[in-house]
């Protein structure tokens, strides 16, 4: 289930903090552990971890796409890493600061040549 729709042309409210902005990914619900699992072929490009997503995990899909994800713990790739769809990335971990009303989720951002785009009008 998506808690929050992608949305770069109108703000959206997060309980969390309290106040509308733009929403660069899709937030999906899961439980803590969940296997989260690569939506396409690629290759990783860096796990970093930010305040607001946590552990987070970027793939290089080609064609100037690249795909996010945030929310993680015991992530199992490294940057250089190739990825197959469905191969596990990581787990779901407990949601920041900035989610904890929200609840336990993946966030997943997809982009294109460095801009956010609608990741639901790619996935099947």
């Amino acid at each position: 289930d998506v808690i929050l729709n992608y949305s770069m042309d109108s703000s959206v409210y997060f309980a969390t903090l309290d106040q509308y902005k733009y929403n660069p990914a899709l937030i999906i619900a899961g439980a803590v552990n969940d296997r989260v699992t690569a939506a396409a072929d690629g290759q990783v490009i860096g796990v970093d971890t930010t305040a607001e997503t946590g552990q987070t995990v970027t793939i290089g899909l080609g064609d100037s796409y690249q795909a996010i994800y945030g929310q993680l713990k015991e992530v199992e790739v490294s940057a250089g890493d190739y990825v197959k769809q469905g191969d596990t990335i990581g787990y779901l971990a407990e949601p920041t600061k900035y989610y904890s009303i929200e609840g336990n989720n993946v966030y997943f951002e997809l982009m294109h040549d460095g801009e956010p785009v609608d990741a639901l009008d790619y996935l099947e």
